[in-house]
């Protein structure tokens, strides 16, 4: 399934989990409609994530999404070099997120 990035504007990132032995990342997300309601958010897993940075700047609070673009600054690694790959980056009131990966899904 194609995740919907301009539904995902506005949302608050709750948590990041990384599993470095399958490459496989889950972001927890609550999305700007399940704000007033007590509602769990979402989760989407990213596959063969080869690459992930992010710089910070302060903010106070989660991470709210601004923008998602996949138009990615050159990434520089030497290693699993794959065209095929998607990017994005994430631009967050704490700063930027580019992540590299193979495949996304929201599982919940």
């Amino acid at each position: 399934m194609a995740i919907d990035t301009q539904a995902l504007l506005g949302a608050e990132i709750i948590k990041t989990e990384e599993d470095a032995k399958t490459q496989t990342m889950i972001v927890t997300l609550l999305l700007e409609d399940d704000q007033t309601s007590e509602g769990k958010g979402c989760q989407i897993r990213f596959d063969h994530v080869t690459f992930y940075s992010r710089s910070e700047i302060q903010h106070a609070g989660l991470p709210v999404i601004l923008e998602i673009s996949p138009v990615v600054p050159e990434i520089d690694k030497n290693f699993d070099i794959d065209l095929s790959r998607k990017r994005f980056k994430i631009d967050t009131t704490s700063g930027i997120i580019v992540l590299e990966f193979s495949h996304a899904d929201r599982i919940s």
